[in-house]
């Protein structure tokens, strides 16, 4: 979800209001793109949920003409536009290769980049608007497998796939460790969670009072007793994006129960474009704040129990760390929540940057009122019945 990234000196760059982010690219023209990039011929298109970026989902015949192709998916593809910001930073995609190869080579299943005619795994593509004549780009574009299996927010919000979520992001943080690319030294961006404090600066497109005091409470306690506590925090590269719409699922099998209950298990993992050297724990704070959102709303509150219960047989949080998961899940919301109000209103057509906000803002308030000792209490316990 990346919506601004950092200069070259590692600063934090914010978009210029008047710039256009989002890639100006027809669906019309991917066929042409596929066929002219990489050989294939597509015979389906559609496009898929995007934040800032462009994603086109292609089916293609049995036939292509380009050499570094050794068999054709049946599955389908992913073409990848990437936004004006990023498209000039081709190391951030080279990093973003390495880390995908490192976890899949440790069986973290991943999407595979697909060779271009010119042996390239990724180009960048200058288009012409059929309407103005304006040029738009570059662009950098990409093709990588499409995994099958439906997006987490399409399955049932079960405790049982909320603790296999949990359990696959322990296995990747156990994969990432030792993981390292030059890239990611002196990289950040706005939606690392380190760089909370950022979203005052886009609070004028909150408009409810209230939801601005909770934004600013929030953020003061988490500079106040967060920060900190970093030295206690263990780090490493993260994803920085585990959400409803980047988790692939496929239906546990055998399972005699209604299908509004059946449990789901993660296929693979998408989108590394928000990952950065930054700390596991803001990781799993990310994923319960996401995996919560549209849990039934008498499970909200416990979602977080059942992602730790996961996670814990497969990766460990210390003392530290695990008193800190309140005040960074609901950190988590509130950027989401703010970044997205801001983008809408610089895109209001693009209706999916208002995926969190009906239900992320009651959840905030709700998460924000528990104790933080009794929630930390009532996660505790649900581990616990885990291992009973």
């Amino acid at each position: 979800m990346s919506e601004e990234a950092n200069g070259n000196d590692g600063t934090i760059k914010l978009q210029d209001p008047n710039e256009e982010l989002k890639p100006r690219v027809s669906i019309t023209r991917v066929p042409e793109i596929v066929n002219r990039l990489y050989g294939l011929k597509v015979t389906e298109t559609k496009e898929l949920p995007s934040y800032d970026d462009l994603n086109f989902f292609v089916r293609v015949s049995g036939k292509w003409e380009n050499t570094n192709i050794k068999s054709v998916v049946d599955t389908g593809y992913v073409l990848k536009v990437l936004n004006s910001l990023q498209s000039v930073q081709t190391e951030y995609i080279d990093a973003q290769f390495a880390m995908c190869d490192h976890v899949r080579e440790r069986r973290i299943p991943t999407q595979i980049p697909i060779v271009n005619k010119n042996g390239e795994l990724r180009s960048l593509e200058t288009f012409t608007d059929e309407d103005s004549g304006k040029q738009n780009g570059p662009y950098l574009i990409r093709l990588v497998t499409y995994v099958p299996g439906n997006i987490f927010h399409k399955t049932p919000y079960v405790p049982g796939s909320f603790y296999n979520i949990g359990k696959f992001v322990g296995k990747l943080h156990t994969a990432l460790k030792g993981f390292h690319h030059k890239f990611y030294d002196d990289y950040s961006l706005i939606w690392s969670l380190k760089q909370l404090p950022v979203i005052h600066d886009f609070l004028h497109a909150v408009k409810d009072a209230e939801d601005v005091r909770v934004v600013k409470e929030i953020t003061e306690a988490f500079e106040k007793h967060v920060v900190p506590k970093y030295p206690h925090f263990r780090e490493g590269i993260i994803h920085g994006d585990v959400n409803e719409q980047n988790l692939i699922m496929t239906e546990v099998p055998d399972q005699v129960v209604s299908p509004d209950q059946r449990v789901h298990d993660v296929a693979a993992l998408l989108d590394f474009a928000d990952a950065t050297h930054c700390y596991y724990v803001m990781d799993v704070a990310i994923c319960i704040a996401y995996v919560s959102i549209e849990s039934p709303d008498d499970l909200q509150a416990d979602t977080g129990g059942h992602v730790l219960a996961g996670y814990f047989k497969a990766c460990e949080l210390n003392d530290v760390e695990f008193q800190s998961l309140k005040i960074l899940v609901c950190a988590r919301l509130c950027q989401s929540l703010v970044f997205g109000a801001h983008s809408f209103a610089q895109q209001p057509e693009n209706t999916y940057l208002l995926t969190t906000s009906k239900r992320g803002w009651p959840l905030l308030h709700k998460l924000w009122k528990i104790n933080e000792n009794e929630l930390i209490s009532r996660w505790r316990d649900i581990i616990r019945d885990y291992n009973q």
